[in-house]
């Protein structure tokens, strides 16, 4: 695919202008503090425990990115060199990743066909095949996980669960048992430019992970416990703090762009099932306002399964008419070479992750981002409704 031809970027992030984050910038002038958990720091993190975890009795760390609040996370739970994570293949590589970092085993399992993800059901399954020792579900493409059933999870089997919720800063709950990574990479929808948080309702846990990241040090500089450095600079905090002020705002072109893709898929809504999500079934997530707390960072599509199609060549096709895309989790965890020969669990009946590479092979990130107007959003649906209606595809249509 050729760059030059993309006249519609897949992605384009939304960052504070110079101009919004020069106050906080001559703070930090003004402060002489840099890093080390620092004022700007401090405040940011309220904010956000105020803004994206309001009603929730919440503790939280701000780190330096999203896949060192897993480790930091992972590292909390008390696990034993060599214990196996269950972590569904639909993700990014980031959470097998974290898990390797941090001397552990992660072992694949498919995930839902309806959500997209890893479920209780489908980890209970796995517990019955082989030894598990803590579990990583994935808020998948942004997607909210059910906290409620997962802190169930957690007391019925006694195993840590923490929660990959990259992309769902704003959307995914902590609960009461659970451990929750998010990221605040420039891509998502709350980005400032590289970051992460590190929730959970243990107080406990979260002076830990502060120890852990700053060297493993206590109050007075002795070295307690095996840490790392993955601190938020105090530059890092600014951008944040700047975001925070924009973030309503951001919030509303969000939920107004996925309003007018909503409407122009329900046009062709026979060729492709969106993911829904909102606590609500995928066959009604047709959405005319969307809830306060959910800011989605992108717009995946899967094509029907009546439609025979190779999702690479509808990527090709939709790049010749200047669209740029993304190929979701493609190649799924299990199919990366540094992967291959882990364990798997499959589902009962089935000889593979039959789901996850069923997505491989028809998921597509559509554009989504806040520059993107009416008139583009119709040009993405109608191409590749276009596309998939071809010549070349329309015998193999049922």
């Amino acid at each position: 695919m050729s760059v030059q031809s993309i006249s519609m970027p897949y992605l384009i992030p939304d960052m504070p202008s110079a101009e919004e984050v020069l106050p906080f910038l001559r703070e930090i002038d003004e402060n002489r503090w840099y890093s080390n958990f620092g004022p700007l720091v401090l405040r940011l993190n309220d904010q956000i425990k105020a803004n994206h975890f309001a009603g929730e009795d919440v503790h939280t760390l701000l780190c330096s990115t999203g896949t060192a609040a897993l480790e930091l996370g992972l590292a909390c739970l008390g696990l034993k060199p060599g214990a196996r994570v269950l972590v569904p293949a639909f993700t990014f590589p980031a959470s097998a990743n974290a898990i390797q970092n941090c001397g552990f085993e992660p072992v694949f399992c498919d995930v839902d066909e309806q959500s997209w993800v890893l479920t209780p059901e489908i980890a209970f399954e796995a517990l019955l095949r082989t030894r598990i020792d803590a579990v990583m579900p994935v808020a998948a493409l942004g997607r909210p996980l059910p906290a409620s059933q997962w802190d169930r999870f957690c007391e019925e089997t006694g195993l840590p669960v923490l929660i990959d919720a990259a992309p769902a800063l704003g959307n995914q709950r902590v609960g009461k048992h659970l451990v929750v990574a998010y990221s605040m990479h420039a891509t998502k929808a709350f980005g400032i430019g590289e970051g992460g948080v590190l929730a959970t309702a243990d107080a406990d846990l979260i002076a830990r992970a502060r120890r852990i990241c700053n060297f493993g040090m206590d109050g007075v500089g002795r070295v307690i416990m095996q840490g790392t450095n993955c601190k938020l600079s105090e530059y890092h905090a600014a951008v944040g703090l700047a975001q925070m002020q924009r973030w309503p705002a951001r919030q509303l072109k969000r939920a107004r762009i996925e309003t007018a893709y909503h409407a122009h898929m329900q046009l062709h809504k026979d060729l492709w099932a969106t993911q829904s999500f909102v606590d609500r079934p995928p066959e009604h997530d047709v959405l005319v306002t969307l809830p306060v707390r959910n800011s989605r960072s992108t717009m995946p599509v899967r094509l029907s399964d009546h439609v025979a199609i190779d999702i690479h060549d509808v990527q090709e096709r939709l790049a010749e008419k200047g669209i740029g895309t993304r190929l979701w989790y493609n190649p799924a965890l299990h199919r990366h070479p540094n992967w291959m020969g882990h364990r798997q669990i499959h589902r009962a009946g089935l000889h593979s992750l039959a789901t996850v590479d069923s997505l491989n092979n028809r998921l597509i990130g559509l554009p989504f981002h806040n520059f993107l107007s009416p008139e583009d959003i119709a040009h993405v649906v109608t191409s590749l409704w276009q596309i998939v209606e071809s010549r070349e595809f329309s015998a193999s249509i049922s």
